[in-house]
């Protein structure tokens, strides 16, 4: 008669599983010590074909793939309204002083006046196109199954995203 084992081993060994970073014999041993019961690498195997934890790892990573891309895109929408709020209020400040005169030239007015302008409307086309991005995203997490695939197209979006936000303060900073 097989021997039962609690559903908390089995649970922990899912955990493991899902984490994708053990094999089936280092989580049968890790299972063994922690719980003192005997568990096979066959037998971690088994479990993960019986509960299909491999359809459960996939979910787990595309998850965590929206994450990534949710929590980079409110970062970048965050930013960008930051700058869009500096730039309108460069535009402010100059409209009232070219209207109040209080510039000790006009000239220096208007151009304030233009940066913010100017830069409002680099915000803006920021925002349009971060949107874009954000569609093409949540394309591809919807219909890319494999999860290693979606594992390397989140790493280079990080790497796109921090080299984007690398240049965007570079521009800033000029």
């Amino acid at each position: 008669m097989p021997k039962t084992i609690p559903q908390e081993v089995k649970n922990r060994a899912m955990e493991l599983y899902l984490k994708d970073d053990s094999s089936a014999r280092q989580i049968a041993d890790a299972i063994s010590t922690e719980y003192s019961v005997q568990v096979s690498n066959q037998t971690v195997y088994s479990w993960a074909k019986k509960y299909d934890w491999d359809s459960k790892r996939t979910d787990v990573k595309t998850k965590a793939l929206e994450r990534t891309v949710e929590t980079e895109s409110g970062r970048l929408a965050r930013l960008q309204q930051e700058h869009l709020d500096v730039y309108g209020n460069i535009r402010e400040k100059a409209t009232t002083e070219l209207n109040n005169l209080t510039f000790d030239r006009a000239f220096d007015a208007v151009k304030a006046a233009s940066i913010g302008i100017d830069g409002e409307r680099q915000v803006i086309e920021g925002l349009i196109n971060l949107q874009f991005v954000q569609d093409v995203i949540q394309i591809l997490i919807d219909e890319i199954d494999d999860a290693e695939l979606m594992q390397r197209i989140a790493a280079k979006l990080r790497l796109l995203v921090s080299t984007a936000n690398q240049d965007q303060k570079a521009t800033v900073i000029d």
